[in-house]
């Protein structure tokens, strides 16, 4: 990757997530093509043509780029650029890759030894705890990084139980939803201090960024995307780990699942998930075969059979159109679909089908195609790949 981006562009880059009301997607936009310092000289001229908010002009023309990486400097925050060589590997070419990464800790954390993202609800029993818990420790204590999102439940479990693991080659390794000068849950304040301390917190928002509803799901496909494996420990039926395992199959990256009880509402995700076709996990040696299956370029074989009985793990939706799509009814002719498949095999197809006529979500797509989540998200990177759909933030559509 050669020596890095130079001082202007990181400089650059910090001033430009710090814009009022940017996004992931705004800012890569900004940097398509351009670098950073080229890229925040053309917004604070107002001729940058991804550029039209009219606050930034404004904005850009009172702030020093220089002075806004200063704070980052002095808050112990690296702003990391695809062409840094300390930029995670893992999301290198990834769909979803941040245009610029902020990190509290060593940046190198995670990479380029195995990792595993441990994820599951918030509202834990005690058995998810004990169990996340115990496959952190033991994961860390096997040199895997852990990777999770800091927030209570099932995350806190998981970042505890590697941190127990102090001294061993595996490392925690966190991705934020906040500024990584809000440590949020407060509550996890220590533990958010121990990881950047023993690993890696990281963001892609900017420093004072207080908790908001839609960082959270944003940031859960750079957790999978860091990951070689995804463990679910517990999760409720449309639960958030649902979309970081989403976003992992949709990557290729395996997703496993620790099973619970089936009188336990906090289990009904992840039991949903191995009814979907996703290996159990027992202990930290189910685990460390994913790994290494995964490392290898193969994936956990599914079960031999799976019963069509049990509720999907994506639970079940009111409306099948994407967020903006155009409303009306489906004929029975357009659920037939239009034209042949572009892409071999039964699932493709199904997703072809479903997606004549209109856009859908892709809760709405498993709901439409009865697919299980890792096979839908399979099928929809193949018709991507293809060239043949269109993805939008969290929709499809048929090019």
């Amino acid at each position: 990757m050669g020596t890095g981006p130079s001082p202007a562009d990181v400089a650059g880059a910090a001033a430009l997530v710090g814009l009022p009301g940017m996004t992931p997607v705004r800012l890569a936009r900004l940097l398509d093509s351009w670098r950073p310092a080229e890229a925040w000289a053309a917004v604070a001229a107002g001729r940058h043509p991804a550029g039209r908010d009219p606050r930034w002009a404004g904005v850009a023309s009172g702030t020093e780029p220089a002075a806004v990486a200063d704070r980052y400097r002095e808050a112990g925050v690296e702003v990391l650029l695809p062409t840094d060589p300390r930029y995670p590997a893992r999301l290198v070419g990834d769909p979803g890759a941040p245009a610029v990464l902020l990190c509290l800790g060593d940046a190198t954390a995670a990479w380029p030894g195995p990792a595993v993202a441990i994820v599951g609800t918030r509202s834990a029993t005690p058995y998810g705890e004990q169990v996340a818990a115990e496959l952190g420790r033991d994961l860390a204590s096997a040199g895997v990084a852990v990777v999770s999102g800091l927030a209570l439940g099932i995350d806190a479990a998981a970042h505890a139980g590697a941190l127990a693991a102090a001294g061993e080659r595996g490392r925690p390794v966190a991705v934020a939803g906040t500024g990584l000068d809000v440590p949020y849950p407060r509550s996890n304040s220590r533990l958010w201090a121990g990881v950047a301390a023993a690993g890696a917190v990281l963001a892609e928002v900017p420093l004072g960024s207080p908790p908001r509803r839609g960082a959270f799901p944003a940031r859960n496909r750079i957790i999978a995307a860091l990951a070689d494996v995804v463990v679910v420990v517990e999760c409720h039926l449309g639960g958030g780990a649902l979309h970081t395992a989403e976003a992992a199959a949709r990557r290729g990256i395996p997703v496993v699942a620790v099973p619970g009880s089936v009188r336990s509402a906090a289990s009904r995700g992840t039991n949903g998930l191995l009814v979907d076709g996703c290996a159990p996990v027992r202990d930290v040696g189910d685990v460390l075969v994913a790994v290494s299956l995964a490392r290898a370029g193969r994936e956990p074989p599914p079960p031999a059979a799976r019963s069509g009985g049990f509720p999907s793990a994506t639970g079940r939706v009111r409306s099948s159109r994407a967020p903006g799509a155009p409303g009306g009814a489906r004929s029975a002719d357009a659920d037939a679909g239009s034209g042949a498949c572009p892409v071999d095999g039964a699932p493709a197809a199904a997703v072809w089908s479903a997606l004549a006529g209109e856009p859908r979500t892709t809760a709405a797509l498993a709901e439409a195609t009865g697919l299980p989540v890792v096979e839908l998200a399979r099928a929809c990177r193949h018709l991507l790949r293809a060239g043949a759909v269109v993805e939008g933030p969290g929709w499809w559509r048929r090019r």
